[in-house]
């Protein structure tokens, strides 16, 4: 935690040191209405993601509040999105994260270029890394790790590799591959199997105790799954500029993407 705090400051202080000073009328880009982050945390992300926003001209923002006085979480961060007026120039370009406490849950709302940026792999992988944080109750880590993130999507679409673009094809062929040599050798793993029954004269045991000497020792887990509830509101289908994000509508008739996040 030290480490990525560290990073953070230091982060904080070069975009300081070469961006240009810039005045903005728009709402700050931490709002915390809870209390789990400190001032100074607070401070400190406002000062990044303000950076960020002159150095990209895209809103990265944070909202936290007591109630999301609904379970569907996305559509309340949309409108705190439109009517909050967050959003970087006449397209209302950037993401926000969302955080409610009752009910526990956060999630993602894109708009304008943000949609396009911060498509439906790049939710994904913001998901990965502030839910860690958010189910450990490390709230300022989790923001960071989102802020952290959000920048370094931000500089590769500057430089036009839009996260996730491409993964599909990379993928398809050795799957496609791999089925061709799996579903032979299925086939005549059944055949045999079919052939041998009526040889097999084993009883069958219920029990593994048999089987297992000293235990059972696992070298590898994922406790990915075990310990994360994502939830999904179903949304409009792609469309065809979204750039590999689904989008929907929100109550104001604005387009927005995201989703993603879950509980904690």
């Amino acid at each position: 935690m030290k480490k990525r705090i560290f990073t953070f400051l230091a982060v904080i202080f070069t975009l300081t040191a070469f961006a240009p000073f810039t005045s903005f009328a728009y709402n700050t880009p931490v709002t915390d209405e809870v209390g789990y982050l400190t001032q100074d945390e607070v401070n400190a992300l406002n000062s990044y993601l303000e950076q960020v926003r002159n150095e990209y001209g895209m809103d990265v923002v944070v909202y936290i509040e007591q109630s999301a006085g609904s379970n569907n979480v996305l559509l309340r961060a949309d409108d705190i999105y439109d009517y909050r007026g967050y959003g970087a120039g006449e397209n209302r370009d950037g993401i926000m994260m969302y955080i409610s406490m009752y009910p526990r849950k956060y999630t993602f709302s894109t708009c304008g270029e943000g949609i396009r940026v911060f498509n439906d792999a790049a939710i994904e992988r913001l998901t990965e890394v502030a839910g860690e944080y958010m189910r450990a109750g490390d709230y300022y880590d989790a923001v960071a790790a989102y802020a952290e993130e959000s920048y370094n999507m931000l500089t590769a679409a500057a430089n036009g590799e839009v996260y996730g673009e491409g993964a599909a094809d990379d993928y398809t062929k050795p799957v496609a591959w791999g089925l061709a040599g799996i579903i032979p050798l299925i086939v005549a793993t059944l055949t045999t199997r079919a052939r041998s029954r009526g040889m097999n004269t084993a009883q069958y045991n219920n029990s593994a105790a048999g089987y297992v000497k000293g235990g059972l020792n696992l070298t590898t887990s994922n406790d990915l799954f075990l310990y994360s509830s994502i939830t999904r509101t179903p949304r409009m289908q792609n469309t065809a500029n979204s750039g590999g994000s689904t989008t929907h509508m929100s109550s104001s008739g604005e387009m927005h993407g995201g989703g993603g996040g879950g509980s904690y």
